[in-house]
């Protein structure tokens, strides 16, 4: 008599899979989530069930595996509890620094300079924006990710915005998008209009000219 494995069905069969902006992993979205007809959309995922904090997304067709799946989502598909974060333990008694004027001379390490972080557009048009928190911008290989002002490498960081309700007539869905150098932070927001980025505002950069060439 040969015992068969019944292997159960993977927690994600049946529901929406999607891949994030700037982010590697595949994502599981909420219970009931559909894909919209935009390209780029918002949904809740089980990792960041929050709506207002969800990141934008696109469908993801391809194949799924555990190993390409986000471990929070996952974890909240099985029910399991986020695990506890790290405790920093000491290696060793703490070592005691040279007197002045013995031993080896100390030298003072500057922090590294950085500039305010350029503030996104409360409204538009005279209605709020709700914006979803800085994300790595997506790497595009045909183009560069270096910022023409300071020379940082980049890639710098995004947000997406939303104004209105889809089932609304007086105030319709907007969409927004932002960008901005993580150095130096020049930032520009767009909204999207039909297939075009419209510039709704800029925000100069704080740093010298070519500061990070």
């Amino acid at each position: 008599m040969t015992a068969l494995a019944v292997q159960a069905p993977a927690p994600w069969v049946g529901r929406l899979i999607v891949r994030a902006a700037g982010r590697p992993l595949l994502h599981v979205a909420t219970e009931g989530a559909v894909a919209p007809v935009a390209a780029m959309f918002t949904v809740a995922l089980e990792c960041c069930q929050d709506l207002d904090q969800a990141p934008g997304v696109r469908p993801w067709a391809g194949p799924v595996d555990e190993a390409s799946v986000c471990p929070s989502c996952l974890r909240s598909l099985r029910g399991e509890p986020e695990p506890a974060p790290a405790r920093l333990v000491g290696s060793g008694p703490d070592e005691e620094l040279p007197e002045p004027g013995r031993g080896r001379r100390l030298w003072t390490v500057p922090d590294p300079r950085s500039y305010a972080a350029a503030p996104l557009p409360a409204e538009h048009g005279g209605r709020p924006i709700t914006w979803s928190p800085w994300t790595a911008a997506p790497v595009i290989s045909c183009y560069s990710s270096a910022y023409e002002w300071c020379g940082d490498p980049g890639p710098g960081e995004m947000a997406g915005g939303r104004q209105g309700s889809p089932q609304s007539t007086l105030d319709p869905l907007r969409r927004y998008v932002a960008y901005r150098c993580s150095y130096c932070q020049e930032m520009t927001a767009y909204e999207h209009v039909g297939t075009d980025f419209q510039p709704i505002i800029h925000h100069k950069s704080r740093a010298p000219k070519d500061s990070r060439r």
